[in-house]
């Protein structure tokens, strides 16, 4: 059987559109209450701007955007796992990696999926 070569184009709007949920699920909320001074408040801000600025790439001809708001948002994971290594991996592994696998796509691969 051949793949569904038709399907490529589905499958990355429905990553984007996945990604866009997860983000908003999880990264919304902490974002509106404003606290400025904590780290965690610019990591969501970068999540949120970083998932539009992912769809918005979508809807573009060239990839640029899309490369670089999928190599930040394979990055952010990384930060996150990175400080919380010691402690919390193993609960949120799960929590990192999905946004980290669905950046990483999008970075090495851009619109021409």
């Amino acid at each position: 059987m051949k793949p569904f070569k038709s399907g490529i184009v589905i499958a990355a709007w429905l990553l984007r559109m996945t990604l866009a949920w997860f983000i908003y699920k999880h990264y919304f909320q902490p974002f509106i209450h404003f606290e400025w001074k904590t780290f965690d408040f610019y990591i969501d801000t970068a999540y949120l701007l970083f998932g539009i600025l992912l769809i918005a790439g979508g809807l573009m001809q060239k990839a640029s955007l899309t490369v670089v708001s999928g190599l930040a948002l394979f990055i952010l994971p990384i930060i996150q796992l990175v400080r919380s290594f010691p402690e919390d991996a193993g609960s949120v592994l799960l929590l990192y990696l999905i946004p980290l696998s669905v950046g990483f796509y999008f970075f090495s691969g851009g619109n021409n999926n």
